[in-house]
């Protein structure tokens, strides 16, 4: 039996992104003559190739900043330690300091960077022209990277949580409410794209779009609306019952109420 292999356009964009950046980046280092150590730029680029983070202005100045600051915590760790207990003082010296900052969108090169650094053959050779030429190298792919990601194909994740949230406003407002299927699959969508943009740069962003408080609202609006459509469903059966006539009624009300929430909460975050 045959198995047929499906490509997302997410992947197809991610795929191109990462083809284009590896290219331009070996371009730029034969062109350059820095060969030696392509590998540091490669490696760069390939962490920060992430379709998970908006990779905006703020998040590339993060990433070049916490490389800067690896390299010199690493300088400087590398005198009283080496190997991986070097590592290991590095990186409990540069998490503070990069959370001091406001560069955390930087830790993952600055790891990198100093495993990098700290594991080389000869704690000897990591002088100051060895720290500045090797930065230079990984700053390099860094810069690629994120140039590549915000001039094509740019992933905006605000606009896709309000088309999601719009897609799901339009299936409770319908004459005829969605199948439990797709309504829940919808929320799951909304509720994994919110998670994603809790952990990118737009983090703060997120908060003041009030999209946690959203998220409450559309669980308690879905739970009423799909309540809601199970008593019209026994209404069609032809039952009839003062008790599900009552229901019926102050399911309709507290939808009514959920949709009057949402709307205030969305006016209040614009």
């Amino acid at each position: 039996m045959g198995v047929t292999a499906r490509l997302s356009p997410d992947l197809l964009r991610q795929s191109l992104r990462l083809t284009v950046v590896m290219f331009v980046t070996a371009a730029i280092a034969l062109w350059a003559d820095r060969t030696s150590y392509l590998w540091y730029s490669l490696n760069a680029a390939l962490i920060v190739v992430d379709d998970n983070d908006e990779l905006t202005i703020p998040a590339a100045s993060g990433r070049v900043m916490g490389t800067i600051l690896g390299a010199l915590v690493t300088f400087v760790v590398h005198t009283i330690a080496s190997g991986w207990m070097g590592v290991l003082l590095s990186c409990v010296l540069c998490f503070p300091l990069l959370r001091l900052f406001g560069w955390q969108g930087g830790l993952s090169t600055a790891v990198n960077i100093v495993v990098m650094f700290l594991m080389i053959p000869k704690p000897t050779a990591l002088n100051w022209d060895f720290v500045f030429n090797r930065s230079l190298d990984s700053l390099i792919g860094i810069v690629v990277a994120v140039g590549v990601a915000y001039l094509f194909w740019p992933r905006n994740r605000l606009a896709e949580l309000d088309r999601l949230d719009l897609a799901l406003d339009q299936q409770i407002r319908a004459p005829v409410v969605g199948s439990a299927a797709d309504l829940t699959a919808g929320y799951l969508r909304l509720a994994r794209a919110v998670e994603m943009a809790m952990r990118s740069q737009q983090a703060s962003l997120v908060q003041r779009k009030r999209w946690r408080q959203r998220l409450l609202i559309w669980e308690t609006l879905l739970h009423h609306a799909l309540e809601l459509d199970r008593h019209r469903a026994l209404a069609e059966t032809g039952l009839r019952s003062p008790l599900l006539a009552a229901a019926m009624a102050d399911e309709q009300k507290r939808v009514q109420q959920a949709l009057r929430s949402m709307d205030l909460c969305r006016r209040a975050s614009r």
